[in-house]
């Protein structure tokens, strides 16, 4: 069933996608939407639309703040795999990934973005890829599923999240998982229980300050 844009419009998850492509690359999603199917419970489902023309927007996404997905490389083909139609992926963390197809888009907000662009304006993916595949995509479907069949236990379930060397961590060679306790735009407080290679244990409270 379609939503309409009055209730999309005031949508906290469409707002901070489309607030962020206004006011970082000044694309008006809402003239985009020909039909709202579904939004997501949080940013990093985002929202997925029939588009008025997929052409278009796919244009004005071909901009040096968007990779796009080149499957004729194989690491693009690797990280394009769960991408339905051609992808677009802003650089840096956090990192609009765009879905564009012509009877269906999908929008959302990764938080280990992987993508980066090198002085000599070449894109590469950074260590964060291998988070990125394990927190919010392998782990993501299963929250995912569990929003559809128990909102409740998903929205629980959610403030559990692997940890594995990123950026964050400084790229530390422990294993583990992170509680959140409290989050908002741009932060979140959590506790982190890791475990090195040596066996040694840790658990820590871990505030992260992202730059949105």
């Amino acid at each position: 069933m379609a939503i309409t844009k009055q209730a999309y419009l005031f949508n906290g998850v469409y707002r901070t996608i489309a607030n962020r492509l206004r006011d970082r690359h000044n694309i008006k999603l809402d003239e985009h939407v020909d039909t709202m199917l579904e939004i997501g419970a949080r940013p990093g489902q985002g929202v997925t639309f029939k588009p008025v023309d997929s052409d278009r927007l796919k244009g004005l996404l071909q901009m040096p703040a968007f990779a796009h997905d080149n499957r004729s490389d194989l690491c693009d083909r690797l990280a394009a795999a769960a991408t339905q139609g051609e992808g677009y992926r802003e650089t840096g963390a956090p990192s609009l990934h765009c879905q564009i197809a012509a009877q269906r888009c999908n929008i959302h907000l990764d938080s280990y973005g992987f993508v980066a662009i090198a002085p000599d304006g070449q894109k590469y993916y950074n260590p964060d890829l291998v988070q990125h595949i394990v927190d919010e995509l392998g782990w993501a479907t299963v929250v995912g599923w569990l929003d559809k069949k128990q909102p409740a236990v998903g929205r629980f379930m959610n403030r559990f999240h692997p940890v594995l060397p990123n950026s964050r961590n400084r790229y530390d060679l422990t294993l583990g998982s992170r509680f959140v306790l409290k989050e908002g735009q741009g932060w979140s407080l959590g506790i982190d229980r890791t475990y090195s290679l040596t066996g040694e244990k840790k658990t820590m409270l871990n505030l992260e300050i992202l730059r949105w």
